[in-house]
C-alpha cells in the first residue's frame, strides 16, 4: 500500500520536473522581437543611378547608411518617408554636395519596401527599394 506522503512526494517531483522542462524549451527560442544589431549600408549616388551594399535589414536592428555622392551635381538622397505627417513616416533626406560624404543613422521600426530616391533640381527619381524584413 502506498503511503500518501510518498504519493504527494511523486506529485511535486513530476510537476517540478515537467515546469523545469518547459522552462528549458522556453528560454531556447529565438529572439524575434529584439534582433539587436547593426547593419552597415554603404550608398553611392552616381549620375546613373544609386548603388547599395545591402538592399534589405531585419525589423529592430539599427542601419547605419553610410552615404557617398560621386554625381558632378549636388543632390538630395531620400530613404523612405522622411516627413513626419504620415503614419510610416520612416526614413531621412539627406542633401550632398558634390563629392560629399555623411553618415546616417536610422533605426528600423517599419517593416516593409522604403523606396529610394535621388533628386538633384527637378523631380525626385525612385531608384530601388530597401526592405524591413
Amino acid at each position: 500500500m502506498i503511503s500518501r506522503r510518498s504519493t504527494w512526494s511523486a506529485l511535486l517531483l513530476g510537476a517540478s520536473l515537467a515546469i523545469l522542462c518547459l522552462a528549458s524549451s522556453a528560454s531556447a527560442r529565438p529572439q524575434t522581437t529584439s534582433p539587436g544589431g547593426y547593419v552597415t549600408v554603404r550608398v553611392i549616388v552616381t549620375d546613373k543611378g544609386v548603388t547599395m551594399s545591402a538592399t534589405h535589414a531585419r525589423r529592430g536592428s539599427t542601419a547605419i547608411f553610410l552615404v557617398s555622392n560621386r554625381a558632378k551635381t549636388p543632390r538630395v538622397l531620400a530613404v523612405g518617408d522622411a516627413s513626419l505627417t504620415h503614419l510610416r513616416g520612416t526614413g531621412f533626406a539627406v542633401k550632398l554636395a558634390k563629392n560629399q560624404q555623411k553618415r546616417i543613422l536610422l533605426y528600423l521600426t517599419y517593416r516593409g519596401s522604403l523606396p529610394v530616391s535621388t533628386a538633384d533640381t527637378g523631380k525626385p527619381k525612385v531608384q530601388g527599394t530597401f526592405r524591413v524584413t
